[in-house]
């Protein structure tokens, strides 16, 4: 978007070009920066899940309980929950780039320190350290979107973004399982070391600054004919109270589609979780690298899924008028949300009649399927609603989902031991189905708001100008 604008008549020789934040950079640039955030995203779950396969040998080997080293995956998420909170709140105030790659670092040293562990307190101590840090790759990953694509375009570059998010519980197992069987445990931590150190240095040369006050005055500085005329920022962002993002917890413009996009991950991550508890049991008893390879499915089912879940927001934007209703990019994503409960009852009590491992993998694909449909779009909305506080409002969306998450994976083995699976994974689609109604009440009303105030508009211009040919179309 450029324009021109002449300046006061004593320098009317010069003439201002007025363009958008979004402009500064090619189309080119903005792939290679997605490119670069979404190698550094896949490490979060990517990480969490690649040891699943050998968390009996690790019991072996530290002689301990396989209460405690399950434990290790649950502080993990409950760590990358909170520091969510912080990690905001530090990219906003000095920049993307910097915090990413000290997060990154921090998260390779705390590798090295797993491989080195000599007992499971050092191990859990270190994993809660993995989890505090490479959180913030999913919480500036949000907010580096929303620096560089548009609105309207901000839910394909989304899907983009969480689709190696999305694959990485599938390809943690896959390669987790073959690589402790023929080494040990801690070859999952050399790879993880070695990932996180490729993921810096294509952060160090693909990935600018994009913090859109600091490029604004940058720019200003460089093109001193130009100017920027669409960022909110006016003034260099103060530190804000990493608790901030906790208060977009009660504002129901936001905290629907946050707990739609909480309940639909923390359940499919519980699922996910528990999924090799059963595969390596009777009647099944598969291998570890055959576990890996059954995760596959439901990979190329979140793969799809991701992609279309960001199309299909773009596209419901553009119908709904973009920011003349922003709820009305969730419409498509949040009524297909209703797969994951369908999927979840289908996977619970699948398992628990032991059936046919293909109905356990299609209850699961399905569950996927509507988790990654409705992930993007969240993110689309939610940095559109909050554009001047894209970092926090995205931190209070990983906070909420990673410690749901950890929650879910510290209950659900004992509490499936007295209930029993079947009802474990109904009460588990109760509580999604419980958090897609109230979403779909309020997008149902803030859509009908938004029609009604269009009508009054455009009533208006006609009786002033009965012959806008623009009105007359949307009539």
């Amino acid at each position: 978007m450029t324009s021109e604008v002449s300046l006061p008549q004593k320098q009317s020789s010069h003439t201002i070009e007025q363009i958008s934040i979004y402009d500064v950079r090619t189309n080119c640039q903005c792939r290679l920066i997605l490119l670069a955030l979404s190698i550094a995203v896949f490490l979060l779950p990517f990480s969490d899940f690649v040891y699943l396969p050998a968390l009996t040998e690790i019991e072996r080997d530290m002689n301990t309980s396989d209460a405690v080293v399950e434990d290790s995956v649950s502080v993990y998420l409950f760590m990358g929950g909170i520091s969510s909170l912080f990690w905001g709140s530090i990219s906003d105030r000095y920049g993307r780039k910097l915090t990413l790659i000290a997060s990154l670092s921090l998260f390779a040293t705390t590798s090295i320190v797993c491989i080195r562990a000599a007992n499971v307190i050092l191990l859990v101590f270190s994993r809660a350290i993995q989890g505090a840090t490479i959180s913030a790759t999913l919480v500036i990953g949000q907010a580096i979107i929303a620096d560089i694509y548009p609105e309207e375009k901000r839910g394909s570059a989304a899907g983009w973004f969480f689709l190696p998010f999305n694959i990485g519980p599938i390809g943690g197992p896959l390669l987790g399982g073959p690589l402790s069987s023929a080494f040990t445990w801690h070859s999952t931590f050399v790879l993880l070391a070695i990932f996180s150190i490729c993921a810096i240095i294509m952060i160090l040369i693909l990935v600018p600054e994009t913090h859109q006050y600091y490029i604004k005055e940058q720019f200003h500085k460089t093109n001193p004919d130009k100017r920027i005329i669409d960022v909110e920022f006016s003034n260099q962002t103060q530190f804000k109270n990493p608790l901030k993002a906790v208060t977009y917890l009660y504002d129901l413009t936001i905290l629907p589609y946050i707990a739609v996009a909480a309940a639909t991950y923390a359940t499919l991550t519980s699922t996910e979780t528990l999924f090799p508890t059963y595969l390596g049991k009777s009647p099944y008893n598969f291998s570890q690298t055959t576990m890996g390879l059954l995760y596959v499915p439901s990979g190329i089912v979140l793969f799809i899924s991701s992609l279309l879940g960001g199309w299909l927001s773009d596209l419901a934007s553009d119908y709904y008028g973009h920011k003349r209703c922003l709820e009305g990019r969730v419409v498509p994503n949040l009524i297909l949300s209703i797969l994951t409960p369908i999927g979840l009852l289908i996977f619970g009590w699948s398992v628990q009649y032991n059936a046919h491992i293909s109905v356990v993998i299609g209850g699961l694909c399905i569950a996927s399927c509507g988790q990654a449909l409705f992930e993007p779009c969240a993110s689309a909305y939610l940095t559109a609603k909050k554009q001047s506080d894209a970092g926090v409002v995205s931190a209070a969306n990983v906070c909420l989902n990673l410690c749901a998450s950890g929650a879910l994976v510290s209950i659900g083995v004992p509490l499936i031991g007295v209930i029993g699976s079947g009802a474990y994974f109904s009460l588990l689609a109760a509580l999604t189905l419980m958090s897609i109604v109230p979403a779909g009440v309020i997008v149902y009303n803030s859509i009908k708001r938004a029609s009604h105030s269009i009508g009054e508009y455009d009533a208006i211009v006609l009786e002033l100008d009965p012959a806008n040919e623009n009105t007359k179309l949307r009539k």
